[in-house]
């Protein structure tokens, strides 16, 4: 069984739904229609849509996709989710959407600012006049400047869940080497390239492609960014 597919039955006990984050959103989302990019089991797509929102998912794991689909009937609410890499969002409709969000680090999971600024502006063409984009990453010019080698343990002890998060810098790209130990017993690994994406690079892409206004923030109750933030959010308006 793959890495992520064993980790999507376990992703809302790793990645717990957070009120702030959906505040965030729904603070910058001037219209009904919203795209969540890389939706993981679609917490907030289905949170969205249950408070009115016409909520388009995407992600590129089935498994995730099935999961969004069981938890929008559960929740009696409409969630169109697609299994789509994010490189191809191009194929929805130009225009369409009033708020497009992108959490968890995702965007690092692309190939250099070339790749991140084509998928971005393809995020632009998605959105209507007026709409806006929200980007979370880690804070990756905090990992460059103290050579950050881990990021802090995840444990849900009642669980019996651990998650260890590894970073490794080789040529430029980080390698994301993470562990999912299942009740001290069962342990999966994995390792992936990431792109550390800084501050600077990410607010020259949005401006470069046509975004108006940039701003940046330090975590999703609007805290000042700085080197010690934890989490990048960026919001650009079009």
């Amino acid at each position: 069984m793959g890495f992520y597919e064993e980790l999507s039955k376990y992703y809302d006990i790793v990645f717990p739904f957070d009120e702030n984050k959906l505040n965030f959103m729904k603070k910058r989302v001037k219209g009904r229609k919203i795209l969540d990019v890389a939706a993981g089991t679609g917490n907030y797509s289905v949170a969205l849509a249950k408070l009115g929102y016409s909520v388009t998912a995407i992600d590129l794991d089935q498994e995730m996709i099935e999961k969004i689909h069981r938890k929008s009937r559960d929740e009696g609410v409409k969630v169109e989710a697609h299994q789509l890499d994010m490189r191809d969002i191009d194929r929805l409709n130009e225009n369409e959407f009033n708020l497009i969000f992108c959490i968890g680090n995702s965007l690092a999971h692309l190939n250099g600012t070339a790749e991140i600024k084509d998928v971005i502006k393809k995020m632009y063409n998605l959105l209507t006049d007026g709409g806006s984009i929200i980007i979370q990453t880690v804070n990756y010019d905090r990992v460059l400047k103290y050579d950050v080698k881990e990021l802090p343990l995840i444990d849900r002890k009642k669980s019996g869940v651990k998650f260890i998060r590894n970073y490794e810098l080789e040529n430029g790209k980080i390698l994301f080497k993470t562990k999912l130990i299942i009740n001290n017993d069962k342990i999966y690994e994995n390792c992936i390239k990431l792109y550390p994406l800084t501050s600077r690079e990410l607010t020259y892409i949005l401006n470069d492609c046509g975004f108006k206004k940039v701003d940046i923030y330090g975590d999703f109750n609007e805290g000042e960014f700085s080197i010690n933030s934890f989490p990048m959010i960026a919001v650009a308006y079009k």
